[in-house]
């Protein structure tokens, strides 16, 4: 009997401490969502600014991705691009970026970024991209895993 009751005590804490885990889980995705569309504003500063070190840290090692030109590349091929990439840029900014969180640790986050600037012979141009990026935190640090980036039409 002793057992018997041991044992309900037991499976009630456990639902009550499920229960209190995934009411404490929304405020957690909501808290990781902004993080991660923060985390994508920043990547978006990185590329105007060219800082390939905050990039580097944002980067898993073994990112795998496909370029806006349709090119796989791996982590070191998308730093090279983008520090020989000759367009001055004066803006870079996300749009409608929407977070899907699978458990914990896995999420994508989904968007559009409109980039301005001026090629290398001075031209001005406004291009827009849609993307989805793969996010894994490891050791308690976000990073991209994963990414696909698309061309957009302009818009008229």
């Amino acid at each position: 009997m002793k057992a018997v009751f041991t044992t309900l005590i037991a499976i009630t804490v456990l639902a009550f401490a499920a229960s209190v885990h995934a009411q404490d889980s929304s405020g957690d995705a909501d808290a990781t969502k902004a993080k991660l569309k923060q985390m994508e504003d920043t990547w978006e500063k990185a590329f105007v600014d060219k800082n390939t070190g905050t990039m580097e840290s944002m980067i898993a090692d073994d990112y795998a991705g496909v370029s806006s030109k349709g090119e796989r590349q791996n982590k070191s091929q998308l730093l090279d691009e983008m520090k020989s990439d000759t367009d001055t840029f004066s803006s870079a900014t996300n749009d409608n970026m929407e977070v899907h969180l699978y458990g914990s640790d896995v999420a994508t986050v989904v968007g559009i970024s409109t980039e301005k600037g001026k090629d290398k012979d001075g031209k001005e141009f406004t291009r827009r991209f849609g993307w989805v990026d793969t996010w894994m935190q490891r050791d308690g640090n976000w990073q991209c895993i994963g990414e696909g980036v698309a061309p957009l039409p302009e818009n008229k």
